[in-house]
């Protein structure tokens, strides 16, 4: 198994993984992001600039290769054999169709499946209660219609641990190192997390609070007035 050098670094405790420390051999190991539609904000499972920042705090030598399938299966499983071809060492995944890779996960290819568990996978990140269900808009904007009480409440997933953690896992494997914590997914070594329902008295102290948005973000324009109603500011 590849190797990496790794920089130590100070993981916060709700993500801590075994020490990742070790020497290098080989230059570059390289971890293959499969995203199903990164235009999408919708897809709510990954946030591939944290990912990849995450990646480059514990490895120094890593580097992140993303593939965007646009929503499209047949791309992924294009992608899916060109991340193979140009020697990834581990692959994370947010599957299009997950019954529709077998071939990724047939071979020595390591991979972490995140969202939706595909078949064969090695590691796994989701959620307690299953796939999240699709919405239109981003979470600043399902945040805003809240505000205004266009909806009563909105679902947040917490996208940012979920890809700490996918992270985590696949520079574990670069380094050879073992991860502790995770529970049987039909039989794939799985880490699970709680999406839960906001309200807007708990908007602040969740999405704010968490660094998902800012009050400027929440409470600008047309919800200037009503944040002020509501004491958001």
């Amino acid at each position: 198994m590849l190797r990496a050098r790794l920089l130590t670094r100070f993981l916060t405790a709700a993500l801590v993984v075994a020490p990742l420390l070790s020497g290098c051999a080989g230059d570059e190991p390289t971890i293959a992001v499969l995203v199903d539609d990164a235009g999408d904000a919708s897809s709510r499972v990954v946030d591939v600039e944290r990912l990849t920042d995450r990646v480059e705090a514990t490895c120094d030598e890593c580097r992140v290769r993303v593939y965007d399938a646009e929503g499209d299966a047949a791309t992924q499983k294009s992608q899916a054999r060109q991340a193979e071809a140009a020697s990834a060492d581990v692959v994370v995944v947010v599957p299009v169709d997950p019954d529709d890779l077998a071939t990724l996960t047939g071979g020595d290819l390591p991979v972490v499946s995140l969202g939706e568990l595909v078949p064969g996978s090695d590691r796994f990140v989701g959620l307690e209660g299953g796939a999240p269900t699709g919405r239109s808009g981003s979470d600043v904007e399902a945040a805003r219609d809240v505000v205004l009480g266009k909806e009563q409440s909105m679902t947040y997933v917490p996208t940012g641990p979920m890809s700490d953690r996918a992270a985590d896992l696949a520079v574990a494997y670069l380094a050879d190192n073992p991860v502790e914590g995770g529970v049987d997914v039909d039989g794939v070594e799985s880490w699970l997390y709680t999406d839960s329902e906001v309200t807007v008295d708990t908007l602040t102290s969740v999405l704010v609070a968490e660094g998902i948005m800012t009050l400027d973000d929440l409470c600008s324009g047309s919800t200037r007035k009503r944040c002020a109603r509501l004491g958001l500011r």
